[in-house]
């Protein structure tokens, strides 16, 4: 096999996971050959988890900087899961990550069920957000969250042989970062 980007024979990269770039949605879509129109309505979500600069603090000086790396990420992956769940409860997908951060899409939601999920993704984070760490810190994390509705672009960039990523724009988008 080429190790060569570009070439059909190209080796897939070992650990990547297509969730952390395309939305289910989209993914079930390019496996039965069916497109999603680049035109949609709906709602977009942002949620945003605060909190983690006092809990990357508490983990580095008990456990050093790469242990203390390793529970950060564990604590993100957990509480990301958790708010994950609840927005595929109310029938959204993530459209793409940003460290701490997830941008959501509700296709065909006047905002309703968008704004319900916001509300649940922060009760979900007063359950899962709380961290006692091995040293006796406690830190609580907590979710923002903002809620746009209207219509917005969506497609998907990049290289198939390399990675595709899922892509929201328009003013949607600029209303959503308002």
């Amino acid at each position: 096999m080429s190790a060569v980007p570009g070439h059909a024979e190209a080796m897939p990269r070992l650990g990547d996971d297509p969730r952390a770039y395309i939305a289910g949605d989209r993914r079930r879509a390019l496996a039965t050959g069916r497109t999603i129109s680049d035109r949609v309505t709906g709602a977009a979500l942002f949620a945003d988890i605060s909190g983690f600069t006092p809990l990357t603090e508490a983990l580095t000086n008990e456990l050093g900087p790469l242990r203390g790396a390793e529970e950060l990420v564990a604590n993100l992956n957990r509480m990301l899961a958790a708010i994950i769940e609840d927005l595929h409860r109310f029938g959204g997908e993530v459209i793409y990550f940003s460290g701490d951060a997830i941008t959501c899409w509700i296709d065909g939601d006047d905002g309703t069920r968008a704004t319900a999920c916001a509300l649940r993704m922060q009760q979900t984070m007063d359950e899962v957000g709380v961290v006692r760490t091995e040293g006796g810190a406690h830190v609580d994390l907590r979710l923002k969250a903002a809620v746009a509705v209207g219509r917005a672009r969506r497609f998907v960039v990049g290289d198939p042989e390399l990675q595709l990523i899922d892509v929201l724009a328009g003013s949607l988008i600029d209303d959503l970062a308002a």
